[in-house]
């Protein structure tokens, strides 16, 4: 009996065709065609079983111990069977229920899902990668062997995760995360991460972001369109945005990368070994030779050679007691 699936829409959430509505990286009709039109069929002329994309976990097994309890040609939910010389029939409204979970209105999304995490969870252990219950993980990721991804993560596109690499509370989209590197709670989109690094928690890496080997970048550091040298530490509350961090810098708590100036956005470019404090604003465009200090609260306008140490804050005034005048907590 041949096999035939429609193209047509099914479902429709937030104004998005259901014959696109991605499961997991691929659609309905994607996961019925790999299941049900991978060989050749045994062909018997007038005889076929019209399939729409509602079925998305339906195996070839199934569907035909489903057609073998049933004769003639006749219409159920999501498709119709013909038959040879068999008019069509009865309209089987519950006949479909013998073909697994479908995919009709909003209500059955959940239970679909559901069953696209437990297959693809499946799919990467038996690649030698851990996905656990709770954790989302698409189709079209690859993970390396020794790779967990927790629960609560999710790991959306073309992602590459490196073996022995652990993804914790995450949100990865068509990522590159190199082996051995932990990602903890945190947002990556379209960023490429090195080996042996450690991300978050609560890091933002945005889209041209690549991070190099053994670096850091911590918690509420956000990451923009910027690359980043090995063993480079962003610990803690920091933006770098459009900038070229070389090699073993370490950027301070809250430092800033000033990317744009109302108009265009421009480029920082730190060299090896530098060193910024805390507090720092860097305005763009600047350029820092390798070896140079940036002491904490200071605004760089101005490039720095190689070596250089800059201080660039009023020194302070102290008046006793005359904070008085301005706050008396009685």
């Amino acid at each position: 009996m041949k096999i035939f699936l429609t193209k047509k829409s099914y479902f429709t959430f937030r104004g998005t065709g259901g014959g696109e509505l991605g499961l997991l990286g691929k659609s309905a009709y994607e996961l019925m065609k790999e299941r049900l039109c991978a060989r050749d069929e045994a062909e018997f002329a007038g005889e076929g079983v019209v399939l729409d994309p509602v079925f998305p976990f339906l195996t070839r097994e199934r569907l035909f111990s489903y057609l073998e309890e049933r004769e003639g040609s006749y219409r159920f939910a999501g498709g119709f069977v013909m038959r040879a010389g068999a008019p069509m029939s009865e309209v089987r409204r519950a006949g479909a229920g013998g073909l697994g979970h479908a995919l009709f209105s909003l209500e059955d999304l959940p239970a679909v899902l559901s069953e696209a995490a437990r297959e693809s969870a499946a799919l990467h252990r038996s690649r030698g990668a851990l996905v656990e219950e709770g954790a989302e993980v698409d189709y079209t990721a690859v993970l390396g062997e020794g790779a967990v991804v927790r629960r609560g993560s999710r790991v959306r596109g073309h992602c590459t995760v490196g073996a022995n690499a652990e993804i914790v509370g995450s949100d990865l989209q068509d990522c590159e995360v190199g082996e051995g590197t932990t990602v903890k709670y945190s947002v990556l989109v379209g960023a490429k991460v090195g080996k042996n690094c450690s991300v978050g928690p609560f890091a933002y890496l945005r889209a041209g972001s690549e991070i190099g080997d053994g670096c850091r970048v911590g918690d509420f550091v956000e990451v923009k369109n910027a690359k980043i040298g090995r063993a480079t530490k962003v610990s803690h509350l920091a933006y770098v945005g459009d900038a070229d961090v070389g090699e073993k810098v370490n950027v301070g708590c809250g430092a800033v990368f000033v990317n744009y100036d109302g108009r265009k956005k421009s480029r920082t470019v730190v060299g090896n070994g530098c060193f910024i404090g805390s507090n720092c604003n860097l305005v763009a465009p600047l350029r820092l030779g390798d070896g140079a200090f940036l002491a904490a609260g200071s605004t760089l306008t101005q490039d720095l050679a190689e070596g250089d140490f800059c201080v660039a804050r009023a020194r302070e005034v102290v008046k006793p007691s005359r904070g008085k005048r301005y706050y008396d907590p009685q």
